[in-house]
């Protein structure tokens, strides 16, 4: 009952603080990320971005972190749902900590056709009849050099990224992101593909998965795939398109010799055009598995922080902490109910984040209260080392070296 009434408390408490922003006039609309642009070389084309940062990364409370990046394929179809799936798993809405905060980059199409097929291609679904709108595929090995080549490395200079990527993509993109798989493994970190379109040019990337996945090369990378039930009553042909998936799967469970995590999900109550959130949703719970950060426990035991992220970052390949905001939090709560605890959430962010004026104004505001003069003078001593016109951290330093 107690875990159950203090999750409860978190659900109530933790979603405002965790904004950390100051109320505002009404605005006329809700946006939802912000606008970026790129001049590609590759495709001689302007290319918008929607973008999408955590309520942390604007924050002026906290030292600024480094997040992991998802790249989004067809970012006009899908980018507000996946910006609202990561602001309700991993910014603390409802007590919620399930999956990292992510920056989300959405790729919007200028041509689909192009830039979403590996192959040029005039060949249907069936494999057999011509499809006039096809003309002028088979652009993909040029996109996926505008992705490496250009779209990342302006990400990685425009905003704060800290190495991990993710790749997702639905019915063409999900083709894609297998292509991209295929031809530059090293880019990302994790591949998720939708319903991915594998009938195309009579399975040419169908055909490359047995040879592809028997090698190593693999190992430290995650493949996802979610299939929709495209099955109909009406069929009077082979199901091309449902079957090349079901082969897909049968080729990496027979033949994977590559070392990379692979998941395959089937999703039997929804077609082609509704699977793509639910797939989003459960590739992140699958892809982060374990992530899940126990606040209860962190809040009776905060050394549980500091093993659970050594854990996740030795599983995921790059270095992540205890998010500050979090912990602030926790130890904001903590100081209600037991001050040592709180003061070990408070030391445990000062540790993780040494050039936070904040985490230590805390501690020193914490520790003072605790009676512990010598560790409270050294914290305010800190903070005007990072922030020498702090008032707040003058007038304490002033106040307790008169008490030694």
């Amino acid at each position: 009952m107690r875990c159950l009434s203090l999750a409860l408390l978190f659900a109530l408490t933790l979603p405002e603080a965790a904004t950390a922003q100051t109320a505002a006039a009404p605005r006329p609309a809700v946006g939802v990320g912000r606008l970026d642009s790129l001049q590609s070389n590759t495709l001689h084309e302007m290319r918008r971005l929607l973008i999408y940062t955590p309520p942390s990364y604007d924050s002026s409370r906290y030292v600024p972190e480094r997040y992991p990046v998802l790249y989004l394929l067809d970012g006009d179809a899908h980018f507000q749902s996946v910006a609202g799936l990561m602001q309700i798993l991993s910014t603390g809405v409802n007590g919620s900590y399930v999956i990292p905060p992510m920056i989300v980059v959405g790729i919007p199409n200028t041509n689909r056709m192009r830039d979403l097929s590996p192959t040029p291609s005039e060949y249907g679904v069936d494999g057999k009849s011509i499809e006039p709108s096809f003309k002028g595929s088979g652009g993909g090995a040029a996109f996926l050099r505008f992705v490496k080549d250009e779209l990342i490395p302006h990400i990685d200079s425009t905003y704060r990224t800290d190495g991990y990527r993710m790749l997702i993509g639905h019915s063409l993109g999900g083709l894609m992101v297998i292509d991209a798989l295929y031809t530059m493994p090293e880019t990302f970190n994790a591949y998720v593909a939708i319903d991915p379109s594998l009938w195309w040019d009579r399975q040419v990337l169908l055909k490359q998965a047995k040879p592809y996945f028997e090698q190593p090369g693999l190992a430290g990378r995650t493949l996802f795939v979610g299939q929709a039930n495209t099955i109909s009553a009406t069929d009077t042909t082979v199901n091309l398109h449902y079957n090349s998936i079901l082969e897909f799967n049968a080729v990496l469970q027979a033949y994977n010799r590559s070392g990379i995590r692979y998941d395959y999900q089937f999703f039997p109550d929804d077609d082609h055009g509704s699977v793509p959130m639910i797939a989003e949703y459960d590739a992140l719970r699958e892809i982060f598995a374990g992530y899940h950060v126990d606040v209860v426990r962190g809040l009776d035991d905060p050394t549980y922080f500091t093993m659970h992220f050594a854990e996740i970052s030795r599983r995921l390949g790059v270095t992540m902490r205890a998010p500050e905001a979090m912990v602030d939090q926790l130890a904001t709560y903590a100081l209600t109910r037991d001050t040592t605890q709180a003061l070990a959430l408070l030391q445990l962010n000062a540790d993780n984040y040494p050039d936070s004026p904040h985490a230590f104004t805390a501690l020193g505001d914490a520790a003072e209260t605790h009676r512990e003069t010598a560790r409270a003078l050294a914290a305010f001593r800190r903070v005007l080392q990072l922030a020498p016109s702090d008032a707040h951290a003058r007038q304490e330093e002033k106040a307790l070296g008169t008490q030694r």
